[in-house]
């Protein structure tokens, strides 16, 4: 009885509450293109804020300096967002800034990422610090991905983190006129200034 009423409650919805079936990666990749960004967690469907522009320039700043040495360097390829990365049958997010080595390429399909990449950067906006810090740390972790970044904007700092196990564990907090490096990138380096430069607006 306990467990018919349970039933009845969950279709006794009231009017109007907008009932939303869970979805695979297949049916979330057919959903129609209207120029948001959406990520999908155990098939439920996220719409992620626009980036702000302090967002943006950290992104780009990050973008110019990796991505360049990468390339010439021949390392892999570095994407930003928005790209898929398929991290299950119904788990798909839209790193800010997305690293696949060499040894990793077969993981880049035509329309998005098949796995796990070696290194994905998240910009944390205040409206998206606790969905990142909890949700996605945890996805992350459990799909394998090596190495993550969180680089906050606001407060101006970066903290590398290690995939030991099925945990991550800060390697580094980058603050002030700190230097970014990673074991990924040998000789590359990044100073924090250069990345949160926002040239004198915020």
């Amino acid at each position: 009885e306990d467990w018919k009423a349970a039933q009845m409650e969950r279709y006794n919805a009231p009017m109007g509450t907008e009932v939303i079936p869970k979805l695979s990666f297949e049916e979330f990749r057919q959903l129609p293109d209207d120029g948001k960004r959406y990520e999908l967690i155990h098939g439920e469907v996220r719409l992620t804020p626009s980036p702000n522009t302090r967002h943006q320039t950290v992104v780009h700043n990050l973008d110019m300096s990796l991505g360049q040495f990468v390339l010439q360097n021949k390392l892999g390829e570095v994407w930003t967002a928005p790209l898929d990365v398929r991290l299950g049958e119904d788990t798909a997010l839209q790193p800010d800034l997305i690293f696949v080595s060499n040894a990793r390429a077969t993981i880049i399909k035509e329309g998005f990422i098949e796995g796990s990449p070696d290194l994905v950067v998240e910009v944390l906006s205040p409206s998206t610090v606790a969905h990142d810090r909890a949700t996605k740390l945890g996805i992350y972790a459990a799909a394998g991905v090596p190495e993550f970044w969180l680089i906050d904007s606001q407060a101006k700092t970066v903290e590398v983190l290690k995939l030991q196990g099925k945990k991550y564990f800060v390697e580094a907090t980058h603050a002030g006129d700190q230097v970014l490096a990673s074991n990924l990138f040998p000789g590359w380096q990044l100073p924090l200034n250069d990345l949160f430069d926002f040239r004198g607006r915020f």
